[in-house]
């Protein structure tokens, strides 16, 4: 049977509260950082609104048949609808096809649920296609829209789904889970690094993390002494993936800029609390000016890495290089 995870306790209260006092939306909007566990959540709530035989608390049986044919990858009341292909967008076509199903009868007489992951995969003719289903939704229909960037989905969208805004999971609330399943890691460290993001600290190592991170902050020194070829370094760092480089350089700059600031504050948070010393070194040498911009370039760069248009991820990791610290850059 599914069942949130222990960080998601006081979102999934907020279903439960609106389920039992029937103050159920026709569409729901879950949004929180990468990591956190939407689409579980999504599962889990789908999960306790087909049951048949709901428990006392609220959740859902696990037994029933429903539960079975859920359990089971097949049942006929729920639907997910992803993009075609990774990285892409959300087709018009499948939307259509979401309206066309919520349309019919439910086999359980109970709802229809759609889960469209992630929401702001839908360009907006393709939002638009879905906006009326949201305005005017069959009786039995669910939707339940999920992304980690809520604000790139249109205000029509978001102003008719009632919004679910998970936070960042805490010490308190998900150490003792990341033990469980990491074994012997610096737990405490690592979700400092998926910025209260759990389920991304598989993930992070697998690739060894702590080595890439050191790897990445001294090829940082060395573009800061511009003592460094551009086109090698590009080169090397696509071998580890331009996002994930992206990511890290954006939080390596974003946390120079706090150590910068914390001459007033000496408990302003960083993200990568065990390189302190190095990145407190490197601030010190830059100027707020430049680590600002810089900041504001990586995000537009990491934009373009992720946007539909298929952009040459090379020369991305490339102009990073030769136009670090340039104070005549124009960013648009």
């Amino acid at each position: 049977m599914l069942s949130p995870y222990p960080w998601q306790s006081a979102e999934w209260q907020r279903l439960t509260n609106l389920v039992s006092s029937q103050r159920l939306p026709h569409a729901l909007l879950l949004d929180g950082v990468e990591g956190i566990g939407l689409e579980h959540f999504a599962r889990s709530a789908a999960m306790k609104l087909l049951c048949l035989d709901t428990q006392p608390d609220g959740s859902a049986c696990g037994l029933c048949q429903s539960c079975q044919l859920f359990a089971a990858g097949n049942h006929p009341d729920f639907s997910e609808v992803t993009p075609e292909e990774t990285g892409k967008q959300i087709k018009i076509d499948q939307i259509r096809e979401v309206i066309d199903y919520v349309s019919l009868k439910s086999f359980t007489n109970k709802v229809k649920i759609v889960v469209i992951t992630p929401a702001d995969a839908m360009n907006r003719a393709t939002a638009n296609a879905l906006l009326k289903t949201l305005e005017e939704p069959p009786e039995q229909a669910m939707m339940i829209l999920l992304s980690h960037y809520a604000e790139r989905l249109p205000i029509t969208i978001r102003s008719r789904c009632q919004h679910i805004s998970f936070s960042p999971a805490s010490v308190d609330t998900s150490l003792a889970w990341i033990k469980q399943q990491h074994g012997d890691i610096d737990a405490e460290l690592m979700l400092h690094l998926s910025q209260g993001g759990p389920l991304l600290i598989e993930n992070m190592l697998e690739q060894d993390v702590h080595s890439q991170r050191k790897r990445i902050l001294k090829d940082l020194t060395m573009m800061q002494d511009k003592a460094i070829d551009a086109v090698q370094l590009a080169s090397e760092w696509q071998g580890i993936g331009c996002q994930e480089i992206l990511r890290w350089l954006m939080r390596f700059v974003q946390d120079m800029v706090t150590l910068k600031l914390a001459q007033r504050n000496e408990n302003l948070p960083i993200i990568n609390i065990d390189l302190k010393a190095e990145l407190l070194s490197l601030a010190q040498v830059s100027e707020l000016k430049l680590l600002m911009r810089n900041y504001d370039y990586l995000m537009l760069k990491y934009q373009q890495a992720n946007a539909p248009m298929n952009y040459n991820l090379l020369s991305i990791l490339e102009e990073i290089v030769v136009n670090w610290n340039n104070p005549e850059l124009q960013i648009a």
